[in-house]
């Protein structure tokens, strides 16, 4: 690991984090709470590699298929185990999970099926996702020993995506009615599928499940305006109170707490109590990524990374000298923070991964 860039009064430092040789920039896109990154490294053509830096400052490239390069992920989970896609030379997906030393197992695509994206993942390496053929996309589990099980959908439905799965194994996502265009649904352990009702819009769409079995995501109202939403265990879902319309995303943790932003506006609800997270002095839009279990949410307040605390109050990452673009992507059960920095006076900007802790 470099040494620290910049650090703050309290005791926070960002560090950067290294590229693979010959490589100019990169991309973080999630963190475990071992603090493990995992993201791209890009060469001068801006074309990506998978990797995982440790939290020990080791670099190990993830593999692809066939000689292929790109890809995404979109978790890695305490045991190193990162899930997502990687992309062929022809360009088709391919649903993956890659081990801690970076070695790739394509998640099953059974015959007919021609392109494939996990979602996310448990600390059981169940990862669950989509896969499509050329006129349908089906959600799927896909077992610890990679095998994929097409998940059911009710009746009337003709597809659908499962967007995540909690410690338990009980799934979320939506599956698509002709007529209303996506419906909130849920999976339980024995695959049965419950219908997790709407607002009356033509859009319910669940972005996560916690391990309460606590749904949560965005949804349109009779009016067409979307809401941020949560279903509890055994429960329809409803409008999260006092957010007004124009929720563009919503994620929570493990105790109930949800996060959203609406419009250029981040809330927070802990039960039914709303809190509208602060933006720093000089300011104006907030936008919220991410909430751990102990409270603390990740985000921006216009382009400054920041955090904010259980009551809303905002507390800028530290910077060094010329950084005035960021993006932070995750903050994981310690308070580290992964995401990318850069700088307005290269364009397009040239991002870099990092971790503030």
């Amino acid at each position: 690991m470099v040494a620290p860039s910049a650090s703050s009064d309290a005791g926070v430092s960002m560090y950067e984090l290294p590229l693979l040789a010959g490589h100019t920039n990169s991309s973080a896109q999630a963190v475990n709470d071992a603090g493990d990154v995992v993201g791209l490294s890009l060469d001068e053509n801006q074309d990506g590699y998978l990797v995982r830096w440790g939290a020990d400052g080791s670099l190990t490239p993830l593999q692809a298929v066939g000689g292929g390069k790109g890809g995404h992920a979109v978790k890695i989970v305490e045991d190193g185990t990162v899930a997502g896609f990687t992309t062929a030379p022809d360009g088709v997906r391919h649903a993956a999970r890659w081990d801690a030393s970076g070695v790739l197992t394509r998640l099953e695509q059974p015959s007919g099926y021609v392109n494939g994206e996990a979602q996310d993942i448990n600390n059981s390496r169940v990862a669950v996702g989509h896969l499509s053929t050329d006129s349908h996309t089906r959600p799927v589990r896909w077992g610890a020993d990679g095998r994929a099980t097409v998940l059911r959908l009710p009746p009337q439905a003709d597809g659908g995506m499962a967007t995540g799965i909690n410690e338990w194994g009980e799934i979320a996502g939506y599956v698509y009615v002709p007529g209303e265009k996506t419906r909130a649904v849920r999976w339980d352990i024995a695959g049965r599928v419950h219908d997790l009702g709407s607002l009356g819009g033509s859009y319910s769409e669940p972005t996560a499940i916690n391990d309460r079995g606590t749904v949560i995501g965005r949804a349109t109202d009779e009016a067409g305006a979307w809401k941020a939403v949560r279903a509890s265990l055994g429960k329809k879902v409803k409008a999260l109170p006092s957010q007004g319309e124009g929720a563009r995303s919503a994620t929570g943790n493990n105790v109930d707490v949800v996060v959203a932003n609406v419009k250029d506006r981040a809330v927070r609800w802990d039960g039914n109590d709303t809190t509208e997270l602060e933006v720093l002095r000089g300011t104006g839009r907030a936008f919220v990524k991410g909430i751990n279990d102990a409270g603390t949410s990740v985000g921006t307040s216009d382009e400054r990374a920041v955090t904010w605390d259980a009551q809303g109050r905002v507390t800028a990452l530290p910077l060094p000298a010329g950084v005035d673009r960021t993006q932070p992507i995750a903050i994981n059960a310690t308070g580290s923070v992964a995401g990318n920095v850069g700088s307005s006076k290269n364009w397009p900007v040239r991002w870099r991964a990092v971790i503030w802790r």
